[in-house]
């Protein structure tokens, strides 16, 4: 298979990013999303208490400056696997404060990337 062949079949709506890692607050505490885009996030080292399809709310979000911004984001749970402690969230809404940080935290891995 070649790449254009894998690329064609891909169906993410968003680019997927994991630098910078950002911090998500939800349920009563904050997590790191090792994988994120401006339609979801996937968390590992999950231990909280949500089930696929769960709805809930994401209150803050931030880098590893240490700063959390309040946001809104509506969110559900595609995909909980405790046995290796993952947690994927697709977004239903999301406020233009946290549209805003996604999209500058998505700039920020592009700058010292070159195309060849």
């Amino acid at each position: 298979m070649s790449n254009s062949d894998y690329l064609s079949k891909e169906n993410r709506r968003h680019e997927r990013g994991g630098s910078p890692v950002i911090f998500v607050t939800f349920e009563g505490a904050t997590y790191s999303a090792v994988n994120w885009s401006l339609g979801g996030f996937l968390i590992e080292g999950y231990e909280g208490k949500l089930t696929s399809g769960a709805l809930f709310n994401v209150i803050e979000i931030g880098t590893d400056d240490g700063k959390m911004n309040p946001v809104e984001i509506r969110a559900r749970v595609v995909r909980v696997d405790p046995a290796i402690k993952q947690l994927v969230v697709s977004f239903l809404d999301i406020d233009d404060t946290a549209f805003g940080l996604l999209q500058g935290y998505m700039a920020q891995r592009m700058v010292g990337l070159r195309i060849q």
